[in-house]
């Protein structure tokens, strides 16, 4: 049995006078308000984090597709230029060759038709290599759909 004085102080020391911190309902509720409000808080700073890590990661992917495309438009440009100088070289050499044999007209068809065809070959794997190279940030926006999931399933527990 708790013993009372008639000035409201208890035995041993201490005040309980009606409304003291803790004892009002109002100020679980303010606790209450400012936890929700820390976890607001907290969900805000882990998505910009987040958004930091995901466009780092689409730079990263980017750069490395791009670095792809441009070797393989490379390997076409290159392929252009050796079939562009080969057709000259070659279509001289092999067409005085073939003149000793054939006339000089179907000895340059011959020679002309072996270099398109060269050329020909090249370009085309340059084109099914370029073709293969993803161009577009494939993981990031796998990953972003999985934040954007995340972010509903805290903001949805956070307003429970």
């Amino acid at each position: 049995m708790a013993q009372h004085t008639h000035d409201g102080a208890r035995p041993g020391g201490g005040f309980s006078a009606p409304g003291a911190p803790g004892d009002r309902p109002g100020d679980r509720l303010a606790g209450e308000a400012q936890s929700i409000g820390a976890l607001v808080g907290g969900v805000i700073k882990d998505l910009q984090d987040l958004v930091r890590a995901e466009i780092q990661l689409a730079k990263t992917e980017l750069k490395e597709d791009a670095t792809a495309a441009g070797k393989a438009a490379g390997a076409m440009a290159i392929g252009g230029v050796f079939g562009l100088i080969g057709f000259i070289f070659l279509m001289l050499a092999l067409t005085y060759g073939l003149a000793t044999w054939l006339p000089m007209w179907v000895s340059a068809l011959i020679v002309a038709a072996l270099l398109l065809v060269v050329a020909a070959v090249l370009a085309l794997w340059g084109k099914k290599e370029l073709a293969a190279t993803k161009l577009g940030p494939e993981q990031t926006i796998a990953t972003l759909k999985e934040d954007q999931q995340w972010a509903k399933q805290q903001l949805s527990s956070v307003k429970k």
